[in-house]
């Protein structure tokens, strides 16, 4: 349900975003691009963010008290707990917010966080997906889990960044199924980073091998835009991207494959072998 202090368009409400790294900084120009009055906040003030002047509030507490619509794409749970819940949080706010989390994080943790939420908390889940090319080009998935009319309240302004913009049902349901497609990039990115491991072990040329790819049926995301990826060939470190992917797979082992809940097709195998080769992940040369 939409509370009455909010504005009948979104986009003319205060709009914060939470998270200014590779996806939260291009949200926010696009928001900005349209003449939408957004700022950014980041636990880590870096210079890099100096450049936004007055559009970037280093100040939690200023963040929060001045913005009515908060956009999360912080890191993981903790960096969204110490938003919510830590000194100056957003739960200790006593005006009607609605808070969008595009983090992806798991289902689980989500719909716990959503219990402890104020009554004057609105949180919708909206995971994005298409990494930063997309984010710079403001046509990113978003994957919304929430009631019908609160989706339509909230869609002119994820439109501003994403192309597609998909209702997937209630609260919770966008998570799930974020989580779900990132198991399915992450095994696709294992599999292409170790074809190229095989490759380089017979002298195989790698782009004669992924043209022929990109044509057939091993044709994958990762594969096809091996060009504009800007991590396809980093190594495993707990900060850069092949890191965050490898917390993707957990929050999906989180979701549904808890031990009461194992059936006899994928039994947790899969999932730890994937872990296990992002962990392992090489430097692609």
């Amino acid at each position: 349900m939409i509370k009455k202090s909010f504005k009948e368009d979104i986009v003319k409400e205060k709009i914060g975003l939470a998270g200014c790294g590779n996806m939260g900084l291009p949200m926010l120009y696009s928001m900005l691009s349209k003449n939408i009055d957004a700022q950014g906040y980041d636990i880590d003030s870096r210079k890099s963010l100096s450049g936004l002047g007055e559009k970037f509030i280093d100040s939690k507490k200023k963040f929060l008290d001045d913005r009515q619509i908060i956009i999360s794409v912080v890191r993981d749970a903790a960096d969204t707990l110490e938003l919510c819940q830590g000194r100056n949080g957003l739960f200790e706010q006593k005006s009607n917010k609605i808070l969008i989390i595009s983090s992806t994080l798991s289902p689980r943790f989500l719909m716990d966080l959503k219990s402890k939420a104020p009554k004057n908390i609105t949180i919708i889940d909206a995971p994005m997906s298409g990494a930063t090319m997309a984010a710079e080009q403001s046509r990113l998935t978003f994957m919304v889990g929430c009631e019908k009319k609160l989706f339509e309240y909230t869609k002119p302004l994820l439109a501003v960044m994403g192309s597609q913009i998909n209702h997937v049902g209630q609260y919770g349901s966008g998570m799930m199924v974020k989580v779900l497609n990132n198991f399915i990039a992450a095994a696709s990115v294992v599999s292409v980073r170790h074809v190229i491991n095989q490759a380089e072990k017979f002298n195989l040329d790698i782009e004669t091998i992924f043209k022929t790819i990109d044509t057939s049926s091993g044709q994958t995301w990762f594969g096809t835009n091996r060009e504009k990826i800007d991590w396809f060939k980093e190594p495993y470190n707990d900060n850069n991207t092949i890191g965050i992917l490898k917390k993707d797979v957990e929050a999906y082992v989180d979701a549904f494959e808890n031990v009461s809940e194992l059936d006899n097709f994928v039994t947790g195998e899969l999932s730890s072998s994937i872990i296990k080769a992002i962990n392992n992940m090489p430097l692609t040369r």
